[in-house]
């Protein structure tokens, strides 16, 4: 899952908004869009001055989960809920943080955002080809993991008909260490990831190499944009951070800085064909690029 997290413009003093391409996490066997809503909730934000997290191991397909914040101070915690995709996101997220009253001569090197893994997004996408449906698919607001583990479901989309703004539940377990998978805990038996084939998931199938380590929603270690490390969670956690490096490092001096979020969500509406007429969606995180200046 490529996460992203992330996600959001956050002004504290003032804020940038770029666009920045995000990837498809279903390149192999499925498509992706630019999302018209891509609604997500900021829990917490901590500055660091050090992380053990790198992309050191990337050339070997090991990612990092080790989301230590050194030296953490914390500018902003609540439940701050916006559209990353809305031109006010900025103006919405201004008052959730603030940078005055940080140590002078404190260097900070990282930014560590603590986010729902909840994400509600209305789009459509086209599945181009493939064994299965070939058409649009689009979110549906009715669709839903029926009895099975919200964290470890690709949830339905509909064939038919406008989008409608869809709830999902992004999975970030780290399943297996070597394939830079992040969706639930699919490599215990117990907890198989699958792809629902009905708006209630009553019926589902299995992801391509049987539920471990599916190809949806698999963080992307390799490009610092997503992060360099994002929390190994459970099935059943609510919540979920990542530390990301700052552009350049800031060290405070008397003024009270401002920090800048560049952020794109191109490419985070996944779809993939599950069927003769069905398919299933599921988001993906989108780049983001923390600055901070005077």
């Amino acid at each position: 899952m490529n996460k992203l997290f992330l996600l959001f413009a956050l002004l504290l003093s003032s804020i940038s908004l770029q666009a920045s391409a995000a990837a498809c996490a279903v390149a192999q066997d499925g498509y992706c869009s630019q999302p018209d809503e891509y609604i997500m909730t900021l829990k917490k934000l901590e500055l660091c001055t050090a992380s053990p997290a790198s992309l050191v191991n990337i050339s070997s397909d090991l990612s990092s989960y080790d989301v230590t914040c050194t030296g953490s101070v914390t500018v902003g915690t609540g439940d701050l809920t916006f559209d990353l995709t809305s031109v006010v996101a900025g103006q919405q997220i201004a008052t959730f943080a603030s940078t005055t009253g940080l140590p002078i001569g404190t260097t900070f090197t990282h930014v560590k955002p603590t986010l729902s893994r909840e994400i509600k997004m209305r789009g459509s996408v086209t599945i181009a080809a493939g064994s299965g449906y070939t058409g649009i698919c689009s979110t549906d607001s009715v669709a839903t993991a029926g009895s099975g583990n919200k964290y470890e479901r690709m949830l339905a989309g509909k064939t038919s008909g406008t989008a409608t703004l869809q709830t999902f539940y992004i999975g970030t377990d780290s399943g297996a260490a070597s394939s830079r998978g992040t969706t639930s805990q699919n490599t215990v038996s117990a907890h198989p990831y699958k792809m629902c084939t009905a708006q209630n998931c009553s019926s589902s199938i299995g992801t391509g190499d049987g539920g471990a380590n599916g190809s949806s929603n698999k963080w992307l270690p390799f490009d610092s944009l997503y992060g360099i490390a994002i929390e190994d969670v459970t099935s059943t956690d609510t919540d979920f951070s990542l530390i990301y490096p700052l552009s350049e490092p800031y060290t405070v001096g008397p003024t009270a800085p401002k920090i800048d979020i560049a952020f794109g969500s191109s490419g985070s509406l996944n779809a993939i064909a599950t069927g003769a007429a069905t398919c299933a969606m599921s988001p993906y995180y989108v780049k983001s690029k923390f600055t901070i200046t005077d």
